[in-house]
């Protein structure tokens, strides 16, 4: 009785140890759920299943891991890792980006580490529910705040990278951009510079030619210094 009550006890610990890594992870999915949504609404909708079905699986692992659900929940977590190495190694295998390599981002490796504690604290799980060594209490606690502090740090540093919005290829127009300079079109430090207004056109008139001065008349008064 007390070996079957151990080895329940250190089963629920690993199910509650992969419950708070799937917390995380789907909140993380949250955050970044709306940019993928602008992206691409399948992708959108991708993500929020995928964050409510890790959010309802952290609920359920917590308070009543059998061995289905330990079983679904590996699976899950290492399909999804799977999707992202391949994304951002051979590109999506669909969508409008389909074959071209998403950049790594904070937020996506936070997501996997994660997902890989889902995985390791199931698979422990389903492991010492075959054993009946108990795990001591302070030892318990320590995993669990070992696992929380995991997860509180990786959630924070995914969240500050998945709120900058998401980005799947303009980095390279962004350096080529850098490098040439902006163009005659391009807005200088993102204001659009009202164009001067065209000179108008004066046309030069010559002034007017003085006019000639009357010739001089004669009067009674002049002399003529050649007599």
């Amino acid at each position: 009785m007390v070996s079957h009550q151990a080895g329940r006890t250190d089963s629920r610990l690993a199910a509650r140890c992969a419950a708070v890594a799937s917390l995380g992870a789907a909140v993380i999915h949250v955050a970044v759920t709306p940019a993928h949504w602008n992206d691409w609404l399948p992708s959108g909708v991708f993500f929020a299943s995928i964050a409510a079905f890790q959010l309802l699986w952290a609920l359920l692992a917590w308070w009543r891991a059998n061995t289905l659900l330990l079983v679904v929940g590996v699976a899950a977590n290492l399909g999804s890792a799977a999707l992202w190495v391949m994304s951002r190694t051979a590109g999506a295998p669909f969508g409008p980006y389909a074959g071209e390599p998403e950049a790594v981002e904070a937020a996506g490796i936070c997501v996997l580490l994660l997902q890989c504690y889902v995985v390791m604290g199931a698979a422990w799980a389903l492991y010492r529910r075959c054993r009946a060594d108990e795990v001591p209490a302070v030892g318990r606690s320590l995993v669990l705040l070992g696992a929380t502090t995991i997860m509180a740090g990786a959630v924070a540093v995914g969240l500050a990278s998945g709120l900058q919005g998401h980005d799947h290829h303009h980095g390279a127009d962004a350096e080529a951009g850098a490098v040439h300079g902006p163009t005659p079109d391009t807005p200088v430090g993102g204001h659009h510079q009202e164009e001067p207004a065209a000179p108008v056109a004066v046309r030069a008139v010559p002034p007017a030619a003085p006019a000639a001065s009357p010739a001089p008349e004669a009067d009674g008064h002049q002399h003529d210094h050649h007599d």
